[in-house]
């Protein structure tokens, strides 16, 4: 049987392929399903060509395995392939014929899911007819949903399935243009009935529907120009389409529902239970549209209007003065002052504008609301609950390792790697077997086409020490002996590709992934060498604290280990150690190196420990001084380094301040407005004391391991913020998932870090509260929200970054003063202060008047009021000037009386 179907294969025989498959009983059918898998991967092989690539098996081969897949297999086994089969429907036609499975049903049935299929809705019907499928109306109303045409050429189409398409269209297309025009006519010919139509479009703001889907039904029922009388009677559906998560499907009920506000029979309680809710939209044109639909309602002066009062108060959960201002002018005209109404905005005093609340005097409390008092947090970089927690036994390690693979690039790479060095030898016959799951997972996340570099590093030292285990444990690590062999075969089919980089090899030959992860391997080979020696002499570099910190306290005892060993530590090891050590406090740390260390350790941590003193001592290694020189005061030129060697190095990549600005370049219309920031290009030039940090400048590329980089320099983040900048926020309008990930994990560990910000610092910050997505920019305002509780924020620095960008309108201003509204206003006394000073510094770089301009005013009048200051006397020329703009006069005259 299986000799038959390789012939056939082999020889190419398609048709024969069918009455060798009729002979066949069930249990032979399901017999030969692991031989068809088999041959399937065989000739679905890739095969690469000078100039292009193929699959190794021919169309007749890839046909009679579809054929031999689709009758002998299960549904289960046979997937979800709606397309290999049926692309060729005559063959279909005869398989079915002769033997349709049956599981042929739910198979198809199933399709809706598909993102292709080779058949369509007569395919479908056709299949029905013949009792091979019985659709389902899911089925139907998608499939008809893809196809405008021959509506008329079943009868059934019309009378039933075209109200299938209404309730169940196609979730992944927009509808074709043809639709909305084929069905205005199929109405106006009273093929389609009219009002049935339209209540299916008004109920389609409730279906779930994509954006897409929703907005067709609501341009086709504006398209269809319903008439008052229709709107009256489809009220239900109206008032439940105000409850859609569509802001299209509101705000086309909001429209209708104002055209018979005025007639008798408008249902206002049950619109006056809805209102809350769209007056807190996030949307403005659902609350300007509600607002606008309540006072139509008010204007006919009914008495039934109490509820709808009090349902108006919620529109002070915006903070648009424009909403507010509206909503003011309905309750001043036509809601008399009661304890009911008084009760109601209570609930939004504190969110009312300085500049609506003497208009409501009577109707609140026109004191400003009391913020707590704030205690400002002291700023500490190592506490205890950062410490991390050290290993204790093999077996705490082996419970680490997999933590360390699905975290790469954190602080839990460190401690595998200290890990491995202090237990790698202390592996029984009993705790050993707990290696096993370790080492399948690091074969398995090697194997992958894309492995982050941090774990190439890391799961090559698992299975190479793995290997070294197998030959101490044979009985008890059998197992992993196949686990390689089966990864090294998937890798080898892999290296037929040019842009593969062969990841299982000695720990020594590594593809590290570019210079920047040249230093992360050769701490690995030292690891992995002390590993094959039994050496558990401690790394110095390991982390002590969360994320990425080592203590000074720390450094100072694992120096003194070293020179208790007389053992020289790793070159680049202490130059990460001193990049990663913490600053903040360090008199203890001197006191222990007076204490306890001597030489070139005690000289060394002596200038690094102590801000104000100069280099002093021999220097045995000039990479160790030129980088705690660096770390410690990056803006400073040591005269005793000057011969070490390291001048031809540009003068940014040591001090990490770069210059740029902010560029109208409107020749280039693309980019009109872009962020140029000049990063010198640096060729690494090997030497005797290479800098770890020149393996960083020097990476060319664009590196998405940069993120995790991040952590070996937290004390200078310069050149990481400065290339960051320069790859992904050069443009406002950049939307790539790549650059946005990438700007949200630099932003996310930046506000893990929890340190002062530098000069780059404060231009990466600036930038992304600008920046177009969201979550950027809801992380930039946590980091200004902890920073300013922290008392380390220069709001000057900030604001003078992001007035310079909008000075030329790099970005849309309302992405700022969205963020000021919903995120840092009224937090607490001190964050006011603060807001006021970013603004005054914003406003302090603006010249002409930009778009949105108005909005900023807005904001910086009503912090003024909230803190009962004054406008800057610097700001009064600006404001003098810009009231000439017509639509800035009044908030700047506001200001200027201030």
């Amino acid at each position: 049987m299986k000799e038959r179907l390789y012939e056939i294969l082999n020889e190419e025989k398609a048709h024969e392929i069918i009455p060798f498959l009729k002979q066949l009983t069930a249990e032979e059918k399901k017999a030969l399903v692991p031989t068809i898998k088999k041959l399937d991967r065989e000739i679905s092989k890739i095969v690469m060509t000078k100039n292009s690539y193929h699959t190794a098996g021919s169309a007749d081969q890839h046909s009679i395995i579809d054929i031999a897949s689709f009758v002998c297999m299960d549904q289960k086994h046979y997937g979800k392939d709606y397309w290999s089969l049926f692309h060729n429907r005559e063959q279909t036609e005869k398989i079915l014929e002769w033997g349709c499975p049956h599981w042929f049903s739910d198979f198809i049935n199933n399709s809706i899911d598909a993102e292709f299929t080779a058949f369509n809705y007569q395919d479908i019907l056709g299949w029905a007819a013949k009792g091979y499928v019985q659709p389902r109306p899911e089925l139907l109303g998608y499939h008809l949903s893809l196809q405008p045409y021959d509506l008329e050429k079943f009868p059934e189409t019309l009378e039933t399935h075209f109200w299938y398409l209404c309730e169940f269209p196609s979730k992944s297309l927009p509808f074709k243009r043809e639709w909305l025009p084929l069905i205005q006519k199929l109405i106006a010919e009273n093929k389609i009935e009219r009002k049935r139509f339209l209540k299916e479009c008004l109920l389609a703001a409730n279906r779930n529907f994509n954006k897409n889907v929703t907005g067709w039904f609501m341009d086709a029922f504006n398209a269809l120009k319903p008439s008052d009388e229709e709107l009256i009677i489809f009220q239900d559906e109206l008032m439940a389409g105000l409850a859609s998560v569509q802001s299209k499907a509101v705000n086309t009920m909001l429209a209708n529902l104002k055209k018979i506000v005025q007639d008798p029979a408008f249902r206002t309680d049950e619109f006056s239970n809805f209102l809350p809710n769209l007056l807190s939209s996030e949307v403005k044109t659902v609350v300007a549209a509600s607002l606008v639909v309540t006072e139509r309602i008010f204007q006919k002066k009914k008495a039934d209007t109490e509820n709808l009062a009090m349902a108006l108060s919620a529109a002070f959960v915006s903070k648009d003065e424009s909403i507010q201002t509206k909503a003011a002018k309905i309750i001043l005209k036509y809601i008399p002052v009661s304890e009911q109404i008084k009760e109601a905005l209570s609930h939004y005093a504190d969110n009312i504008l300085a500049n609506i609340r003497p208009a409501l005097v009577q109707y609140i409390d026109h004191r400003q609301p009391e913020l707590d008092i704030f205690e400002p947090e002291k700023l500490e970089l190592i506490n205890e609950e950062c410490k991390v927690q050290e290993l204790q036994s093999f077996e705490d390690l082996m419970f680490l390792l997999p933590q360390a693979i699905e975290n790469p690039g954190t602080h839990y790479y460190d401690l595998a790697l200290a890990g491995l060095i202090r237990f790698a030898d202390e592996a029984d016959a009993g705790s050993v077997k707990l290696f096993e799951p370790v080492f399948q997972k690091a074969c398995k996340t090697i194997a992958k086409w894309e492995v982050h570099h941090f774990n190439i590093l890391l799961c090559n030292l698992i299975i190479n020490y793995g290997l070294s285990l197998l030959e101490k444990f044979p009985f008890q690590l059998k197992n992993i002996e196949k686990i390689y062999r089966k990864t090294r075969e998937d890798e080898a089919s892999r290296e037929v590709y040019s842009t593969y980089h062969k990841k299982l090899k000695p720990v020594k030959d590594m593809h590290a992934g570019g210079l920047v992860m040249e230093p992360f391997k050769h701490i690995a080979v030292h690891v992995f060498n002390q590993i094959a020696l039994g050496d558990k002499t401690p790394l110095l570099s390991t982390v002590t604290h969360e994320p990425c910190w080592v203590s000074p306290e720390a450094l100072v005892e694992r120096f003194e280990i070293y020179q208790n060993k007389n053992i020289e530590p790793d070159d680049l090891d202490v130059q990460l150690a001193l990049q990663r050590c913490s600053l903040e406090k360090t008199s203890e740390a001197l006191r222990l190196v007076e204490e306890k260390l001597k030489g070139e350790y005690k000289d060394l941590l002596l200038f690094f420990f102590n801000k104000n003193s100069a280099p002093k001592g021999q220097f045995e290694h000039p990479s160790w001084w030129m980088t705690a020189g660096i770390t410690r005061s990056p803006e400073t030129t040591f005269e005793e380094f000057k011969n070490f060697g390291y001048d031809d190095i540009p003068k940014e990549l040591l001090t990490g301040i770069y210059e740029w600005k902010t560029i109208d370049s409107k020749k280039n219309s693309y980019y009109p407005v872009e962020l140029n920031i000049r990063v010198p290009k640096y060729h690494l030039k090997k030497r005797e004391h290479q800098l770890f940090l020149e393996y960083f400048v020097a990476e060319q590329k664009n590196f998405s391991e940069t993120p995790s980089l991040i952590w070996s320099f937290p004390n200078t983040l310069g050149n990481v913020l400065a290339k960051t900048i320069k790859d992904c926020l050069f443009y406002s309008g950049i939307a790539e998932v790549y650059e946005r990930n990438f700007v949200l994990n630099i932003a996310q560990a930046l506000y893990q870090m929890k340190k002062p910000l530098d000069t780059m610092g404060y231009l990466f910050l600036g930038t992304i509260f600008l920046d177009g997505d969201k979550v950027i920019r809801g992380t930039a305002a946590e980091i200004w929200l902890e920073h300013v509780s922290h008392k380390v924020m220069d709001n000057k620095s900030l604001g003078k970054v992001i007035g310079l960008h909008e000075k030329l309108e790099w970005a849309p201003v309302k992405r700022l003063t969205d963020l000021m509204q919903h995120q840092m206003i009224n937090v607490s006394k001190d964050h006011n202060l603060a807001l006021e000073q970013l603004l005054t510094h914003i406003l302090l770089q603006m010249e002409a008047p930009v778009t949105n301009l108005k909005k900023i005013l807005e904001i910086y009048h009503e912090v003024l009021a909230l803190n009962e200051s004054e406008t800057d006397t610097n700001l009064k020329e600006k404001l003098n000037s810009w009231k000439e703009n017509s639509s800035l006069k009044k908030i700047c005259s506001l200001l200027l009386k201030k």
